[in-house]
């Protein structure tokens, strides 16, 4: 719905590009490329905006990526398409099933509802960016996804993919 509306901003990654509407969309979304994919997020903490979970855990949480990181991980890359049809090399995060695991770092700083029979929680982005940091670099095995056969986790522990 957001992406059909005519007056919407959308950031520049082949394969992740976040989208925005309002006056400060596009302060939002200007400065994401393919090998900043979470530039977004960073300018959403500087403009003291907030990460909203509608019906969704933390393992639906892209800014935990982000967090990984800036807890020095080293993001995966890929290569895709770009719109004229070349290759670009891009970078995106790692395995996030594993994310609910930060529940208890993050637990007394957000707020919580319900509607309808849907949860909501709203977290002060910057303090949850933080705070999941935090936890990364205490914890490197904290989002582990748990399954044996995942290389994604293993190699975000192990402090990203092993490069050339």
């Amino acid at each position: 719905m957001l992406l059909a509306r005519a007056e919407r901003q959308r950031g520049n990654h082949a394969l992740n590009s976040f989208a925005a509407l309002g006056p400060l969309a596009a302060a939002l979304v200007d400065s994401q490329s393919s090998f900043d994919i979470f530039a977004p997020l960073v300018r959403l903490c500087e403009l003291g905006g907030a990460l909203l979970l509608v019906g969704v855990d933390l393992t639906s949480a892209t800014l935990v990526h982000l967090a990984e990181g800036d807890g020095g991980r080293e993001l995966f890359r890929r290569w895709a398409l770009d719109t004229d049809g070349g290759l670009v090399e891009c970078r995106v995060g790692s395995c996030s099933d594993g994310f609910g695991k930060l529940e208890p770092a993050l637990a007394t700083l957000g707020r919580e509802l319900t509607v309808g029979s849907s949860r909501w929680r709203c977290y002060d982005a910057a303090a949850a960016l933080a705070a999941a940091t935090t936890a990364i670099r205490e914890n490197p095995f904290v989002t582990d996804c748990g399954r044996a056969t995942c290389p994604r986790c293993r190699d975000a522990i192990a402090g990203g993919p092993i490069l050339g």
